[in-house]
């Protein structure tokens, strides 16, 4: 937090006094991406960049708007979340879900936006970014999908939230290497306001530091930033000397970006210091070989004894640090979850019962281990990532890890019996010292693993699925039955078996109503329209025992998709024939329309069974055919007198007011929390509007 604070901080003064915004050049777009509506991991967009390395500063400039694909109406700007984050994807949790596994905190930071797609342009500026890889995620901001209202398809505007992505950059005037032995000097002056000095730092640095001069005085100010994968240290020099502490990464490059923020001129010497410290102990490394399968983020890295092929244990001494490094790939290896596991070794000694062992987890350079079994990091001591006991193994989960070398530091302590810190120091609180704990030995085994989702799998409450975007593909879990989060643990929206069964019960025994219309049709001689109505009863009732029961009181007679299918085509065949029979033609001219009237309603329903115009067109059609044929009738009769007077004055606006509350029900009123009580109500009353409206034979006279 305190390092994005400065360079936040940074950021301004760099506007300020040189004009930021003037110096960046576009250098790459990224236009036309489509957000969908956050309910899960899966459902991002993401947008990668790529920084080269002489860049002072870059800036991510984002537009959101709104494209009309169809329907009724203007577009409503929404709301739009963004993430950027160098070497891999920003794992995030907008909708606040538990996750069950264990993560490592501490990850490397990302930045963020909440925008609305009305067309403003937002930016991200960073001053000396890591080279490399850049991912930036977003899609439209979660919101509680129980309030997420169900709209008729095309009774709206239907719009596409579109993201236009755009990188900015400003090069070096200067971009030189160093040597790490010798003093480094650059001049800067209103033309060369900037340099990008390559520094090659010796591997047996473990802590190192910059020494700045500087010939200009306090009438100057100089920004200083070092950087690696990431970004590692930074000052605004307004003295002559000044010094920068930093920790190396292993197998890197890294880079000292120098801006002369004030001032006519300044000549700036450069010297790399070894400030390593003496009595830093021994270190071990513990060889580890990689093996890669053949499928998206499958590896493990193993320890292997000589020539074998089976992974096997290794030894921790007391005096030594053990130190196993890896490497994480970029692109490739970071859509997946990476898995740290360790499990001590049953050495038949029950002196070791009391054994822990503590690791430490740390990206770019290793981490010492205190005294009391604490992380000792770049600028502080926090507690332990993972500790292991005899009790059984241990494990940690780092989803879309960030490329470079990792460490994993490892020592064991013994306890004393009632020992008083042992409570404090090994449960999440970081300790320099804890008197009845001692460094002794132990061996261990080790799981460094790479799988999809947690482990490949979803709590067995979802299926780990891989999806591509942006041309890069990542493993996120699709989760069934309410469930959600990224390992499919959350269960705030799981509804309880009496909820499921009083959802259930509604939506299935509401289509009973329908008795109601088939009895109303057969007493009246309308045969058809009778067989009609059974069938929506009966393909709706199963319908929504197959969908409503959330797998868990389920009734699927036949494949989800061809009840619905049934369901739809039913529903809108019974508006049809309904209308027809309104319309009171002559039995061939009638036989003729529904006959008609089925083969393009099943073809409408398989175009595209939600659609607006797929219920227009029954509904316009069939009040057409039914003007037509009352307007004949009262030309004819020369009185608009027509249908019969019970008809026309109570049933017919009874049944249309009743039909038009479900519609409005329908079509305006539902959400996914009263979902199950509204399209109950309208069963209801298209069962009761279809009675009203269905005429007697005497009354078309």
């Amino acid at each position: 937090m305190r390092d994005s604070v400065l360079v936040f901080s940074l950021a301004w003064i760099f506007a300020i006094h040189r004009g930021l915004c003037g110096k960046l050049e576009r250098a790459d777009q990224r236009p036309n991406n489509v957000l969908d509506d956050y309910y899960a991991y899966r459902h991002i967009s993401i947008i990668h960049f790529n920084v080269p390395d002489r860049t002072v500063a870059a800036g991510f400039k984002f537009i959101v708007k709104e494209e009309k694909t169809g329907g009724i109406g203007r577009c409503v700007a929404r709301n739009v979340s963004l993430f950027l984050k160098s070497g891999s994807l920003p794992f995030v949790r907008p909708d606040g879900s538990k996750i069950a596994a264990k993560l490592m905190k501490g990850r490397r930071r990302y930045y963020s936006l909440n925008m609305e797609s009305n067309g403003d342009e937002y930016m991200i500026k960073i001053d000396a970014p890591s080279p490399g890889d850049w991912y930036a995620i977003a899609f439209r901001s979660w919101s509680d999908p129980d309030n997420g209202k169900i709209t008729q398809q095309g009774l709206g505007a239907s719009c596409d939230t579109v993201l236009d992505a755009e990188l900015l950059l400003e090069s070096a005037s200067i971009v030189s290497p160093m040597d790490s032995k010798l003093k480094y000097e650059v001049h800067m002056n209103g033309s060369v306001d900037s340099a990008v000095i390559q520094l090659p730092i010796p591997e047996e640095f473990i802590d190192s530091s910059l020494s700045l001069k500087s010939t200009c005085g306090e009438e100057c100010k100089i920004a200083v930033h070092v950087t690696a994968e990431d970004h590692l240290a930074a000052k605004i020099v307004n003295t002559t000397n000044a010094t920068m502490f930093f920790k190396p990464y292993s197998d890197a490059y890294h880079y000292v970006t120098l801006r002369l923020l004030s001032g006519e001129s300044s000549n700036v010497s450069l010297q790399l210091l070894d400030t390593s410290p003496t009595d830093s102990g021994q270190v071990k490394s513990v060889d580890l070989m990689r093996k890669s399968l053949p499928d998206f983020f499958l590896f493990d890295y193993e320890h292997l004894r000589g020539n074998g092929t089976k992974p096997s244990a290794f030894n921790l001494t007391a005096d030594t640090l053990s130190v196993l490094s890896f490497v994480i790939d970029r692109v490739y290896d970071v859509g997946g979850t990476l898995t740290l596991g360790f499990k001590l070794v049953d050495t038949k000694d029950k002196e070791k019962k009391n054994v822990v062992v503590v690791a430490c987890i740390s990206l770019g350079y290793y981490s010492n281990i205190t005294a009391g079994g604490g992380c000792i990091r770049t600028d502080n001591i926090t507690a332990a990532d993972i500790y292991v006991n005899s009790t059984g193994p241990a494990s940690l989960h780092i989803p879309f890890p960030e490329p470079g070398v990792w460490h994993i530091s490892l020592r064991a302590f013994c306890l004393e019996e009632n020992c008083q810190c042992i409570e404090t120091c090994l449960n999440g609180t970081a300790c320099e010292e804890c008197d009845c704990i001692t460094p002794c030995n132990a061996k261990v085994e080790s799981r460094i693993s790479s799988l999809p989702c947690i482990e490949g799998r979803c709590n067995s409450r979802g299926k780990c699925m891989h999806y591509m975007s942006g041309g890069f593909v990542f493993a996120a879990c699709h989760c069934s039955g309410a469930y959600r989060g990224f390992d499919c643990a959350d269960d705030t929206y799981v509804l309880s078996n009496s909820d499921i069964i009083v959802r259930v019960i509604l939506l299935t025994f509401s289509n009973l109503a329908f008795i109601g219309s088939v009895y109303v049709a057969i007493r009246r001689e309308y045969f058809t329209e009778a067989i009609v109505y059974a069938a929506v009863m009966f393909f709706s009732t199963f319908y929504h025992a197959c969908e409503a029961g959330e797998d868990v009181y389920s009734v699927c007679i036949m494949r989800l998709s061809v009840l619905q299918f049934c369901d739809f085509f039913n529903a809108l065949l019974s508006i049809w024939v309904t209308l027809v029979a309104m319309a009171s033609f002559g039995p061939k001219l009638t036989a003729f329309c529904q006959i008609a009237g089925a083969v393009i309603l099943a073809m409408s329903a398989e175009m595209d069974r939600t659609a607006l115009w797929v219920f227009l067109l029954p509904a316009v059609t069939g009040s057409a055919l039914i003007g037509l044929s009352w307007g004949l009738r009262c030309k004819r009769r020369g009185t608009v007198r027509y249908p019969s007077r019970p008809y026309r004055s109570i049933y017919f606006p009874a049944g249309l007011l009743l039909v038009a509350l479900g519609l409005v029900c329908y079509a305006f009123l539902q959400t996914r929390r009263n979902y199950y009580i509204v399209h109950s109500l309208w069963h209801v009353c298209v069962a009761i509007g279809v009675i009203l409206l269905l005429p007697k034979r005497q009354y078309m006279k």
